[in-house]
């Protein structure tokens, strides 16, 4: 209980009491309210269910459908692209763990920015997370239904036209997908951990079965047939954001977001992360190798080595189920029903899992004070965030209809993620430097040495995506920020309520307009038919020119806003700026530079264009040096931008108390209130 008596506020425990100062009383009663709102929460999950957790979000669609995709965008050698993959997300897991075990609150992945690097950062970072994490649940209903749709027995046959795209049947069946992950989040997360443990085990039984059986039909032949890298490191680079390898890994986070609710999340959050990113490894690389060695040319109808082939028909929509159909064995074609099973299991324990992961970085948000306040409401009974639950259920719901298949969903959902991750270094580092001696039961060796290697991967993981992808995320991004000015920064920055909404409504419709011009005139193309191509394509030299008038409005209106809100806020608020300055040059830089090489896809090129010599203007491999160059820059920018904020100061006094990790159950001598059944 918290009695506020002028600018400090007095914290009493069963026999202490703790005084906390501020000079900021927006921020201390924010810290305040979340920690209320965190001790509400059941500490109910042990090892085994954050790990189940983790894992059952690794092993979701992206098993079912990024094996093929990485196939026909890097060929064989998208074995290397997994590895690849798997070493940046190793670097980012290990870089949280150490994170999850000093924070240990839930949302924590969207908690901690604020605490090491200030509002402005925190809410950008949050921004990113929320954006990725509450359309995850999305994608993995699309996921189930595309499978059920496109393969006999054509369980529901009007859902997906044979573009891929969800009918509008497609869609009404997607959102009551989405009502049932939110029915088996709401009655609790013990019985989620206890469910979500059974199905996990299935679905590691069933892709283990799948590389099993594949070894037996293995021809070592497809490893070469066309060359083992056919579109060179370009098409091994394109591959990890845009057809769903970065995305599959991205579940391992679910240990830190439940990591306040994990019944020793020191010991049990770090060892989690670590293990299911290795286990996920070692998955993903072994069914990438046998589903290439599985394919049967002849029986799919493509000539051998013809990799871009597998962009559609059957081994595109269902890559195992037809590969095992198709490799003559009478057992794979039986087993292959069982795949069917699991294109129900495997994406639907994943989205229920990650609404609920989803639901927590809500929450976070909301304990941040990036939003409101009734975000941090805990049902009793069950108690877990309601209202940030059914927020969370509705708005992944709306994201379905924009984005109605699952890879141009699944590389805007990566994107998202990756802006996010890649701050798990900085805050590491920052929380080392300016709050020492915070408990850290997980302590990470060569912390600067593999968070480079954490954040350095994950921006390329956003500069390979193409820059027509590139565009949708930054106007995502950039049309949320708004929000900060609107909730955050009257309370935290000093800024007078009229003056930072109008400075937030000037920036929506600014953006917004400068989004306009550049969907038309770069993502559709100005001169363009996309229904014919045969029309021709501009010329280099007017889509530099369009793209230049785009991107420097951009960069005026987001540092433009950015320099006035400076101007005008406090002293706390220009250290909240100040030291996120490093995220939009980030940001901004990699988009830029990725304009100019062979990763440009805007639609409005086609032949002709950019990329006419298939290296565009900065030549594969320079810009990877380049690229590399300066994300290490900005890396040492970043940690250098850190400082002790008013929120870290206050809850490393909070996780200093005695009583840090006990909840209000415990506290009151209350240990096992019952959740309802399902």
């Amino acid at each position: 209980m918290g009695v506020k008596t002028g600018s400090a506020v007095l914290i009493w425990g069963p026999c202490y009491a703790v005084t906390l100062m501020s000079a900021t009383p927006g921020t201390e009663d924010q810290v305040l309210i979340a920690d209320e709102s965190d001790r509400k929460l059941r500490r109910a999950l042990s090892f085994q269910d954050l790990f189940m957790i983790s894992f059952g979000g690794v092993v979701g669609s992206g098993w079912l459908f990024a094996v093929s995709g990485a196939a026909y965008t890097a060929g064989p050698a998208s074995i290397v692209a997994w590895v690849i993959c798997g070493i940046f997300m190793m670097a980012i897991g290990l870089v949280f763990a150490e994170v999850a075990s000093s924070l240990h609150r839930t949302g924590q992945l969207v908690r901690g920015p604020l605490y090491s690097h200030g509002g402005f950062t925190g809410y950008i970072i949050a921004a990113g997370y929320i954006l990725g994490s509450i359309t995850v649940p999305a994608i993995e209903a699309e996921a189930v239904i595309t499978y059920l749709a496109s393969n006999p027995p054509n369980v529901i046959p009007n859902a997906v036209m044979a573009n891929g795209l969800l009918t509008g049947e497609g869609l009404v069946i997607a959102v009551l997908l989405m009502v049932g992950f939110f029915i088996l989040n709401f009655v609790g997360v013990r019985f989620l951990g206890a469910f979500n443990t059974v199905v996990t085990w299935w679905k590691f039984i069933i892709p283990t079965l799948t590389i099993i059986f594949l070894f037996t039909v293995f021809r070592a032949s497809n490893l070469t047939v066309g060359g083992f890298a056919p579109f060179g490191w370009p098409g091994i680079f394109t591959s990890i954001p845009s057809v769903g390898i970065a995305f599959a890994y991205l579940g391992f986070r679910g240990a830190a977001q439940f990591s306040g609710e994990a019944k020793n999340p020191q010991r049990d959050a770090p060892r989690a992360i670590v293990l299911s990113i290795t286990a996920a490894i070692i998955l993903y690389v072994l069914l990438q190798v046998v589903f290439i060695g599985a394919i049967n040319w002849t029986a799919a109808g493509i000539a051998p080595g013809n990799w871009g082939a597998l962009s559609s028909g059957p081994l595109h929509t269902a890559p195992f189920y037809n590969v095992m159909k198709e490799a003559g064995p009478a057992l794979l074609g039986g087993f292959a029903s069982f795949l069917l099973a699991d294109a129900v299991i495997s994406p639907a324990g994943t989205g229920w899992v990650f609404l609920g992961e989803a639901t927590r970085a809500v929450y976070g948000v909301g304990a941040d004070g990036f939003f409101p306040k009734p975000l941090l409401r805990i049902q009793h009974r069950t108690r877990i965030p309601w209202i940030a639950l059914i927020v969370t259920t509705i708005v992944g719901a709306i994201f379905i209809a924009p984005f109605p298949s699952w890879y141009s969903f699944a590389v805007i959902v990566t994107d998202c993620f990756a802006i996010s991750l890649i701050m798990g270094s900085l805050t590491l580092l920052g929380l080392r430097k300016h709050a020492p001696n915070m408990k850290r039961p997980f302590k990470l060796p060569a912390a600067f040495w593999i968070g480079a290697l954490a954040f350095i991967g994950g921006s390329f993981v956003i500069y390979w995506s193409g820059t027509g992808d590139l565009f949708l995320v930054m106007t995502i991004v950039f049309l949320v920020l708004p929000v900060y000015y609107f909730f955050y920064a009257p309370r935290n920055m000093g800024l007078k309520p009229s003056t930072s909404i109008a400075l937030g409504t000037i920036q929506l419709i600014l953006t917004l307009a400068v989004t306009v011009y550049g969907y038309i005139y770069l993502q559709i193309g100005p001169d363009t038919n996309l229904i014919s191509p045969a029309e021709p394509t501009v010329s280099d030299g007017t889509l530099i020119t369009i793209f230049a008038i785009y991107f420097v409005c951009m960069v005026a209106v987001i540092v433009g806003t950015t320099i006035a809100a400076y101007s005008l806020s406090n002293p706390e608020g220009k250290k909240m700026i100040n030291a996120g300055w490093w995220v939009l040059t980030l940001l901004l830089g990699l988009y830029v530079l990725n304009f100019f090489t062979v990763y440009n896809s805007w639609p409005a090129i086609g032949p002709g264009g950019l990329l006419s010599t298939t290296t565009g203007y900065i030549p594969t491999p320079w810009d990877t040096p380049i690229f590399a160059v300066f994300a290490a820059a900005v890396y040492i920018w970043g940690i250098q931008s850190a400082y002790r904020t008013k929120d870290l100061q206050e809850v490393e006094a909070l996780l200093a108390r005695p009583d840090a990790d006990r909840t209000e159950d415990e506290i009151s001598g209350i240990t096992n209130i019952p959740e309802p059944s399902p």
